[in-house]
């Protein structure tokens, strides 16, 4: 009797509503903060991904007298795709762009890094500033500036040199946008290494000047080990920076000879603005992807194979 009356079967249910209510909030609070992030993804990645492999199964079909249209094919688009010469052509370039300009660009970048850790004052803000002032420039600005620059009858170094160099001929024009692309994204991943270094601890430092180490064997058996997972991210990131140039190569197109599959994100453009074929690019847009997916991938298992990051 007295149990009852100390709690009452309404208080009872009043604390356990109350217990419910509270792990209720607890739990959806974090999907709220979230919901605002999620919904964005959802409507500028999710649905979009989800829409071109939508686009991919249709080609476009003549259906008797009528115009073309877009009819199911299943995978008919794939096929043409891995069959496509202009296609694959365009991803060998980029392939071989990447091989030589990704290596080149994170090696100039390590090296700035580690120049700006030894620098102290006034001088390392000015070299910070300088280094990273190309990043902030739009793509396609820093395609017209070069774009003049590669010009034959106005460039400068041909008139500094008195040479005659075509810098948008079909053989060089690869290595020049190469140029445009190194110059723009080197001062990024100069940065993230440099933040990487301020992280060390001074300690390590202190303790190997202690043993006697000097400034050569600091940073090869501290600076750069501790370095490797922001150089991972940055090559990753590469990759699939890499993989969607466009802006610098369409740029340079009224200029010279740039050729339709200079580069994957360019070719499948022109097919969808030019010939109007947007299935066929929305097929080339996934492989695109998949394709940028399984490099980083490659890479990431190959430099993950000597530790852990």
């Amino acid at each position: 009797m007295s149990h009852y009356a100390a709690n009452p079967p309404d208080a009872d249910r009043s604390s356990s509503t109350s217990r419910f209510l509270f792990r209720l909030r607890t739990r959806l609070m974090p999907w709220l903060f979230l919901s605002p992030f999620l919904l964005l993804f959802a409507a500028f990645y999710i649905a979009p991904v989800l829409y071109a492999g939508y686009l991919s199964v249709f080609i476009k079909k003549r259906v008797g007298f009528g115009p073309a249209r877009d009819v199911f094919g299943g995978l008919a688009n794939y096929v043409r795709a891995v069959q496509d010469s202009e296609f694959l052509l365009s991803l060998w370039n980029i392939l071989k762009f990447g091989l030589v300009q990704v290596p080149l660009m994170l090696l100039i970048a390590l090296g700035l890094a580690l120049l700006m850790d030894g620098v102290r004052g006034r001088l390392q803000g000015l070299f910070r500033t300088a280094f990273y002032l190309p990043y902030t420039i739009p793509s396609v600005v820093a395609g017209l500036l070069w774009g003049y620059l590669y010009s034959k009858n106005l460039s400068p170094f041909n008139q500094i040199t008195g040479g005659q160099t075509d810098f948008l001929s079909s053989g060089v024009v690869l290595w020049s946008i190469a140029n445009i692309v190194t110059w723009t994204w080197t001062g990024y991943n100069l940065i993230t290494l440099y933040a990487a270094l301020q992280n060390i601890p001074l300690e390590l430092y202190e303790a190997a000047r202690i043993d006697g180490a000097s400034s050569w064997d600091i940073t090869r058996n501290i600076k750069l080990p501790l370095l490797r997972p922001s150089l991972l991210l940055t090559l990753i990131f590469s990759i699939i920076g890499t993989m969607q140039i466009f802006a610098e190569p369409f740029v340079l197109r009224p200029l010279g000879y740039v050729p339709d599959n200079i580069t994957p994100n360019t070719y499948l453009y022109l097919v969808a603005s030019r010939d109007g074929n947007f299935s066929y690019a929305a097929t080339l847009a996934i492989l695109l992807a998949l394709f940028t997916f399984m490099l980083s991938m490659i890479f990431l298992r190959f430099t993950r194979r000597g530790g852990e990051v």
